[in-house]
């Protein structure tokens, strides 16, 4: 087949597709669902979105140690965090870690202190 003809044979099916009544119900059809898919997959997606919002922020304000973690789910056991909260003292957001190699070097500290039981201090 030479390139004029495929361009040729493209051509008539193309006009013969545009032509179809057939064709253009299943196109109709076809797009309507595809719409209607990208839109419920849009709402899923914000709909999870705001989930992990939640719970980063949940988990953001949160406290680390046990004894809060205790006090605050006994008297907070309707809500869904249960860890947040605890005397109820007002939230403060998250410090900034240190940069550079002093802040890796304290992180490091922090983790290895935290995992041979070494009281951390904040």
């Amino acid at each position: 087949m030479t390139y004029g003809q495929v361009f040729l044979d493209v051509e008539l099916l193309v006009k013969g597709l545009a032509e179809s009544k057939t064709f253009q119900r299943m196109a109709v059809h076809a797009d309507r669902h595809v719409q209607k898919f990208k839109k419920e997959g849009l709402e899923h997606v914000n709909v999870q979105m705001d989930e992990l919002h939640k719970r980063a922020t949940r988990a953001a304000y949160s406290t680390s140690s046990a004894r809060n973690f205790a006090s605050s789910s006994s008297s907070s056991s309707s809500r869904a965090g249960g860890g947040v909260g605890g005397g109820g003292g007002a939230l403060e957001p998250p410090q900034r870690p240190l940069g550079g190699i002093l802040g890796f070097f304290s992180a490091l500290g922090k983790v290895i202190r935290r995992d041979l039981g070494i009281s951390v201090d904040k």
